[in-house]
């Protein structure tokens, strides 16, 4: 395989006032190399992956339902010489509607039903979208979906979720479920100097300045 992933379980525990204690299983799987972390329920299974930017494919119990989701990732080093606080608006121009509008060319008979921007996803900018449309390959239905986009470092996730139309209500709590517990591996410093002292705060040293400023430098 040309990753790594890891996975266990980890024990949910919930509390219900007056009846004590239950416990469900999730997933964790991690993937090491395109720093990525989801967790999702143990009732859910790993299937196999479609497209060729498709690094995770999950489906749901029941399969007349067809409930799915899936974690892709494209490489994006258009925008790393951008400082962070840029992130907001690189997000605008690169994932937002007309990105959608590509994304959805893949379907058939496509309606977008709601958008959003900005939003996060692990701990990148991007933008959201739910649409409904008919499926091109495979099985062919009518499926409505719940689709996230952000970009963090030079890495675009993309985690798209979807049902059998009639059906996607009753998935859409357990989708945005696993959407939340999506995090990236942070590479990205919130702060200009890192994790040093703001050296940018520095005055000024003039190098050959003498009466006239020559140049400016900071260290």
């Amino acid at each position: 395989m040309h990753f790594v992933k890891r996975s266990f379980f980890l024990a949910a525990v919930f509390c219900f006032i007056g009846i004590g204690s239950a416990k469900a299983e999730v997933f964790f799987i991690e993937d090491q190399v395109n720093r990525f972390s989801i967790s999702f329920p143990d009732l859910w299974i790993r299937i196999n992956n479609q497209k060729p930017d498709d690094e995770l494919t999950i489906a749901g119990p029941g399969e007349p339902d067809f409930a799915m989701c899936r974690v892709r990732v494209r490489e994006d080093r258009r925008f790393l010489i951008y400082p962070r606080k840029f992130a907001d608006s690189i997000q605008k121009v690169a994932y937002s509607r007309d990105f959608w509008n590509k994304y959805l060319g893949e379907y058939d008979d496509v309606m977008v039903d709601n958008f959003r921007e900005p939003t996060g996803l692990g701990r990148g900018f991007g933008s959201y979208t739910e649409a409904t449309y008919t499926t091109a390959e495979g099985t062919i239905m009518r499926k409505r979906g719940l689709m996230f986009a952000s970009l963090y470092h030079d890495k675009a996730y993309i985690v798209d979720c979807s049902a059998e139309e009639s059906l996607y209500e009753k998935w859409r709590p357990a989708f945005l479920s696993i959407v939340k517990s999506v995090d990236f591996e942070k590479v990205v410093h919130e702060l200009p100097s890192g994790n040093y002292r703001n050296f940018m705060a520095d005055p000024p040293v003039v190098i050959n300045g003498g009466p006239k400023k020559v140049d400016v430098y900071r260290y």
